[in-house]
């Protein structure tokens, strides 16, 4: 009896849809074809283009039939219509405006556009609905589903501040120039060797004149002055008169000999440093400084000075015979020569050239290290300019200290109009703001903004910290204007072309974003450039060389595996970035780019 009234229901149904004028485009419905051209829609500067083909089989279309495609977004089950364009199909006969498409050989239909994209679409479904229309009836065809979500990988574009005094290649929080130059000063010593010697003999001529005795005195005199040294120059010396290569490790030799010394004259300062403040020797922390090692070879420079001042009659003939020969072998060849004329030469011109002399440089005002000056600056800060309180405030690694220094300096009426402190404690709290989510540091940090603008406008650095606070708050446009007036600022312009190409990267115009950030090595929004741009290769020698990979980084990695299908890689780095960032199990949930992958077990079990 079920079956009678089954078929009798079914049969009612041919001759309804039958009666209704429409004969096989109903029943036929299913051959007709409507796809996404690119199945994998995705977010490009806040817009998302699709591309919508469709055919129609021989012998469906109603001469005088309207058909529309009705493309939307259903979202937990309920349609958001528009974003997609409506696609209008007529028959031969058929008034109004549409696509034509022949009875008899049917026909194909493509249709382009772009809609606004919104996060909530990136877990839609995206389907078609379809109507035919004939005379005055209609029908309404079931949905076709035409792809699942909308990926929104190209908003990934990174700009992580952080505090710096400079801008190369990078986002930062910039401080200001501390201008703070240290003055250097010294004393030389120089020690004088024999012929082809590297010993050292202080009964040569040279070595017994008041003038070297001189220099040695006035050297110990000023180590004992405490001064911090900064660095020891040595510069070993020969004369030019052997064979080059041979002169060439005699002065490396008188190179160590110097050094030696210095270090025998340093060790006896520390000794007597050490009684004067009663420290003991061993509890006294030796300081680290660089040598720089200046083994010239041959002093053809000294040769010549001292034969110009030499009472030589001859000296202008000896030069020009020196200076016109073409190699350093021919000119030793013409001084051994000319030595047996001229005995000035081998008695008084060459002499003084076989030497070290060890220059030790310290700062002038550095009597105290970072430490000291930071309490004495803290201390007293009108014993110091503003420059060194800067400095100060720059060696400082507690960023209370630093914070404390420049709020003084904007509190004292001497230096209350200099434009870096206030540009300094908003750098600060910017990067505090962005640490903690605190809006009082915020505030405070865009008031003391507004105060360095008003002392120093059209100041490139202070533009650069306005427009990460604008990227911070979200106010993408006034960080892109605040970025591009900060690079052609009239007062401490700052590049960049990093930081308006990863804006570029969120507008959707990557051959921007590539020109300005370049080809940067171990990038990551150069990483992801190439993943937008389907350079999958580049995309994962880039990622793959970042050192210290962070949850972002692996999560981008992610990303590319699983365009690249490779899904051992995909699980991998997602673990990774979840392990690292437990938001990313949210992400990864909503996230189109893992819709082929979202019914596995392994995916369920990372994301749950």
């Amino acid at each position: 009896m079920k079956k009678i009234i089954a078929l009798s229901l079914a049969l009612i149904l041919v001759v309804t849809m039958s009666s209704c004028g429409f004969g096989k485009m109903i029943k036929k419905y299913p051959e007709v074809s409507v796809t996404l051209d690119n199945p994998d829609l995705e977010n490009k500067g806040g817009e998302v283009s699709y591309t919508i083909k469709g055919t129609i089989p021989p012998k469906y279309m109603k001469k005088k039939a309207i058909m529309t495609f009705t493309p939307s977004l259903s979202i937990d089950g309920q349609k958001v219509t528009p974003p997609f364009a409506t696609i209008t199909l007529k028959g031969e006969k058929a008034k109004g405006d549409g696509t034509v498409i022949n009875f008899k050989n049917g026909g194909s239909f493509t249709k382009t556009g772009s809609f606004k994209f919104d996060e909530n679409y990136e877990t839609a479904e995206i389907i078609s609905g379809a109507q035919a229309n004939l005379k005055k009836k209609s029908h309404t065809f079931p949905d076709k589903s035409l792809g699942e979500g909308i990926s929104n990988t190209s908003s990934r574009a990174d700009l992580t501040p952080t505090l710096s005094e400079n801008s190369e290649n990078g986002t930062y929080f910039l401080y200001a120039p501390h201008n703070f130059k240290a003055e250097f000063i010294g004393r030389t010593a120089t020690l004088y060797f024999d012929l082809n010697s590297s010993n050292m003999n202080w009964n040569n001529p040279n070595n017994k004149s008041k003038a070297a005795k001189d220099s040695i005195k006035e050297f110990t005199n000023f180590m004992n002055n405490d001064f911090i040294i900064d660095k020891v120059v040595i510069s070993g010396w020969a004369s030019p008169e052997g064979e080059e290569s041979n002169n060439q490790g005699l002065s490396e030799r008188r190179f160590q000999v110097g050094k030696n010394w210095f270090n025998e004259k340093y060790n006896a300062y520390l000794k007597d440093y050490a009684k004067r403040n009663n420290i003991k020797i061993k509890d006294l922390q030796k300081p680290v400084f660089q040598y720089v090692n200046n083994a010239n070879g041959e002093d053809w420079n000294g040769f010549e000075a001292a034969v110009e001042k030499s009472t030589i009659a001859q000296k202008n003939q000896i030069l020009n015979v020196v200076r016109s020969q073409s190699n350093n072998a021919m000119r030793e060849q013409k001084i051994r020569e000319m030595t047996d004329i001229y005995p000035e030469i081998a008695d008084a011109i060459l002499p003084p050239l076989r030497r070290a002399e060890i220059q030790m440089i310290c700062k002038k005002h550095d009597t105290y290290s970072d430490a000291e000056l930071i309490e004495h600056v803290q201390n007293n800060p009108n014993d110091f300019s503003i420059n060194e309180r800067l400095f100060a405030a720059s060696v400082a690694t507690d960023m209370k200290v630093k914070e404390n220094i420049y709020k003084t300096l904007t509190n004292s009426k001497n230096t209350e109009g200099d434009w870096r402190a206030y540009n300094n404690i908003a750098a600060i709290k910017l990067n505090d703001y962005y640490q903690n989510g605190n809006n009082n540091d915020l505030e405070e940090a865009l008031n003391y903004l507004q105060k360095a603008a008003a002392l120093s406008p059209n100041n490139g650095i202070i533009l650069n910290n306005m427009a990460i606070a604008d990227y911070i708050q979200g106010n993408l446009t006034s960080a892109q204007s605040n970025f591009e007036a900060s690079a052609n600022a009239s007062v401490q312009p700052v590049n960049q072309n990093y930081n308006t190409g990863a804006l570029s990267i969120l507008n959707g115009d990557y051959s921007k974003a590539y020109q300005l950030i370049g080809n940067q090595n171990c990038d990551y929004n150069t990483g992801l450039l190439q993943l937008l741009q389907k350079d999958y290769n580049s995309a994962k020698n880039t990622l793959d060389c970042i050192q210290n990979v962070d949850a972002k980084t692996a999560y981008l990695k992610a990303v590319l595996s699983a365009r690249m299908k490779n899904e051992t890689d995909l699980y991998s780095n997602l673990e990774d970035a979840i392990n690292k960032d437990s938001n990313y199990k949210k992400t990864a949930k909503r996230d189109a780019e893992f819709k082929r992958y979202r019914h596995s077990d392994r995916f369920k079990q990372l994301v749950k």
